[in-house]
């Protein structure tokens, strides 16, 4: 018995060894949040700025990045402060008016949809919001995924360009 559970053990760990090479080889992500599709995205390094529209895996501000760490929000990960990076749309960038509002973010005048900040977490914590009333400048962005429950810019506001590890493009989605 003990001779099988050494050989499993040993066969989990060989695979899982040779997962991460090859996640790590593609430049590859695996999301398992409910803010975007479940599935691997790879990394795309991009010598471009940013834009509007573009999905991007992104380390968050440190002191964010550490309260979502200690409420489950985050896992560990290769951001500065060993806390995963989010992946997430920049729905506003240079240029945009941003405004956040009780029932929601407003960009350009036009209400986001799905963007109201919650309350409180699933575990009844008492959220954090950010209060914004201004046009973004050069390397900032605000990045937001049209879910409820999504822990964005609305959370961890308006966040610099610095942030981006690089644009995410689906490789395998679970449906």
């Amino acid at each position: 018995m003990l001779k099988v559970l050494t050989q499993t053990l040993i066969s989990l760990f060989t695979l899982t060894c040779i997962f991460s090479f090859l996640l790590n080889y593609l430049n590859a992500w695996i999301n398992v949040s409910s803010s975007l599709p479940v599935g691997i995205y790879l990394i795309k390094k991009d010598d471009g700025k940013p834009k509007k529209g573009d999905l991007v895996l992104s380390c968050i501000p440190k002191l964010y990045a550490n309260l979502a760490f200690e409420r489950g929000y985050l896992t560990s990960g290769k951001c500065e402060n060993k806390i995963a990076p989010v992946g997430k749309y920049i729905a506003a960038a240079k240029g945009d008016k941003v405004q956040t509002a009780t029932n929601g973010i407003y960009i350009n005048g036009k209400l986001i949809k799905n963007s109201k900040a919650q309350k409180y977490d699933v575990n009844s914590f008492k959220m954090f919001t950010q209060s914004i009333n201004r046009t973004l400048y050069d390397n900032e962005i605000l990045l937001l995924n049209e879910k409820e429950n999504s822990f964005d810019s609305r959370y961890f506001g308006i966040i610099d360009t610095n942030f981006i590890i690089g644009k995410l493009e689906p490789l395998a989605i679970l449906k």
